[in-house]
């Protein structure tokens, strides 16, 4: 069973709304209007692959949710395949510094090694705690575009960016509030190329004589994603951080990657997507913006079992949503922005909307209505929050103050 939408009483939501501005791309044969929208259906999250609906939550988790994480891997993200020789992790500690900006917290800086007999790839992380803190905090893991391998990650000597990591991300905020902030070069360890060469960790996974990765095996956002879960490995033994209560974050690309992360890996407890766009947030059947043909021109960010529904997007026997959904119970925020056409922010929301059954069979609140909030109208207090801001591809301040308020709402309510 598929849900029918028709673009045009969708479009009719959107005309008071500027719908032209700051766009990550703009390319001049994609669908920018709700107008050209074409009719979609998207298949429904609630009813498995044999046409039963599911009504429980035991049902969702021991039915429907497997079967819909089995063709993200299999179709979209690709499976992450059993290496030839197992791959061996070893931590090693760079640096630790216990006074990092003016004592207001412990910077550590590592750097992990992974290898077999194919070789060895490397990754860089910083954690940074509170020292004021009477134990483990609640830790926001951003996988930044901004690289970590060397000390230069803060503008501590220029007054206006005085707190602010170089992936604009306020740390002197996060601390103030008792978060701990960790950070990671999302694609250190997996190149955007064709090749997967160099320092890219799927090598490490090939059998005998293979060069690539199989058809439905990971691409550039699969790598990304297993790399976030790496540093939820360290994170784990952490002490200083309180592994219950680890968020995940990521922007454009980064943010596709990490809503695959937070669905493949439970141990995230609380998911952040900013203007992820389609492989993201946004829905493939709308064919807005950013569409499946154009996320295949990015060198492999997805398995090459994909590449077959490029102008067959009907034919996906999943969508976005159901991404979304698969994440339940744990909190969701979705961030769009209102200029940032390319990433689709009506098929963002439309995403959340569409996902919000499954939160619901948990009792949760999520985006019952199907038209999108207001502009600048955040709900950081439902388990599956959207927001549409004003301005378009980017972070801005606003931003952070909404994902403080949102993991302080989740993640310190009840003493949790």
């Amino acid at each position: 069973m598929k849900i029918k939408l028709i673009h045009l009483v969708i479009g009719i939501l959107l005309v008071s709304m500027n719908v032209t501005g700051q766009d990550k791309e703009w390319e001049n044969n994609v669908v920018y209007s709700e107008s050209k929208v074409p009719f979609y259906e998207l298949p429904d999250v609630l009813v498995t692959s044999e046409g039963k609906r599911v009504t429980t939550v035991q049902e969702w988790e021991q039915v429907r949710r497997p079967q819909i994480m089995g063709m993200f891997a299999g179709l979209i993200y690709g499976r992450v395949p059993e290496p030839e020789q197992p791959v061996t992790k070893v931590y090693e500690v760079i640096s630790v510094d216990k006074n990092f900006l003016d004592g207001r917290c412990t910077r550590k800086h590592l750097l992990i090694r992974f290898s077999n007999h194919r070789g060895e790839v490397k990754m860089h992380m910083v954690v940074y705690t509170p020292n004021h803190a009477s134990g483990p905090v609640p830790t926001l893991l951003q996988i930044s575009f901004s690289g970590v391998e060397n000390s230069g990650d803060i503008g501590a000597n220029n007054v206006q960016s005085y707190g602010n990591l170089n992936s604009g991300l306020p740390l002197i905020y996060f601390l103030n509030k008792s978060f701990g902030v960790a950070i990671i070069h999302g694609g250190e360890v997996v190149s955007d190329e064709n090749g997967f060469g160099g320092n890219s960790i799927q090598r490490l996974y090939y059998h005998g004589n293979q060069s690539l990765p199989r058809a439905d095996e990971w691409g550039v956002l699969g790598g990304i994603a297993w790399q976030a879960s790496r540093a939820m490995d360290y994170l784990e033994t952490d002490t200083d951080v309180d592994k219950s209560r680890v968020a995940i974050l990521g922007f454009s690309k980064l943010g596709k990657s990490a809503l695959w992360a937070a669905a493949m890996d439970t141990r995230f407890a609380m998911a952040f997507s900013q203007n992820s766009g389609c492989g993201g947030a946004a829905l493939w059947g709308r064919i807005y913006g950013e569409n499946m043909k154009y996320t295949f021109r990015n060198n492999r960010w997805l398995c090459e079992n994909g590449r077959k529904f490029v102008g067959n997007e009907d034919d996906l026997p999943v969508d976005q949503h159901m991404l979304l959904a698969a994440i339940a119970p744990r909190p969701v925020y979705i961030t769009s922005g209102i200029d940032d056409n390319w990433a689709d922010p009506m098929g963002e929301y439309l995403s959340a909307h569409f996902a919000t059954p499954v939160f619901e069979l948990y009792g949760l609140t999520g985006q019952p209505s199907p038209e999108r909030p207001k502009l600048n109208e955040p709900s950081e207090d439902r388990a599956l929050s959207y927001v549409v801001r004003t301005s378009g591809h980017g972070y801005f301040q606003s931003d952070w103050d909404r994902y403080i308020k949102c993991m302080e709402f989740h993640f310190k309510k009840q003493g949790k």
